[in-house]
């Protein structure tokens, strides 16, 4: 039975083509916000208290080209495994950095999107996050070539 609804949300290509446009538009989006607002974006990761301070800069300007490239690659279907391999690890990361947030007892803006829409830290956070990567992964395991520009 397990295997029945893996294979067909897997291999359905319309499923498979809705998640890489929901994946990609967001990261498209927030990409966008954050490289537009790269001082806010700074002073957001700050807030986690994670990351040392002399990493914030170089990763407030690096993280949403990321963001922005990888999604525009897996809407297009432009090696769409690897790019939605490094949005898992980044929603993986992402979604942690949330849960130290909520530990530590921070009542802090997600970042998430930047000047988009403010969004605070918390269990709504993580559970938009792990659809995000049951998405990511619905993408990563398919072997459909339908809708792509580019198979791996």
């Amino acid at each position: 039975m397990k295997k029945i609804w893996v294979d067909y949300f897997v291999d359905n290509s319309f499923i498979v083509l809705l998640a890489r446009i929901i994946i990609g538009l967001m990261f498209v989006i927030v990409g966008v916000g954050k490289i537009a607002h790269p001082a806010e974006f700074a002073n957001e990761i700050a807030n986690y208290q994670i990351i040392p301070n002399i990493l914030i800069n170089i990763t407030a300007i690096t993280l949403p080209w990321i963001e922005l490239i990888a999604g525009i690659l897996v809407i297009f279907g432009i090696k769409q495994k690897p790019s939605a391999t490094i949005i898992l690890l980044m929603l993986i990361v992402f979604t942690s950095g949330v849960a130290v947030a909520m530990a530590k007892g921070l009542n802090i803006d997600c970042g998430c999107y930047s000047q988009i829409a403010s969004q605070q830290v918390g269990l709504p956070k993580i559970l938009e996050n792990t659809g995000l990567m049951i998405l990511s992964i619905i993408i990563i395991l398919t072997n459909n070539k339908k809708f792509i520009l580019q198979s791996e």
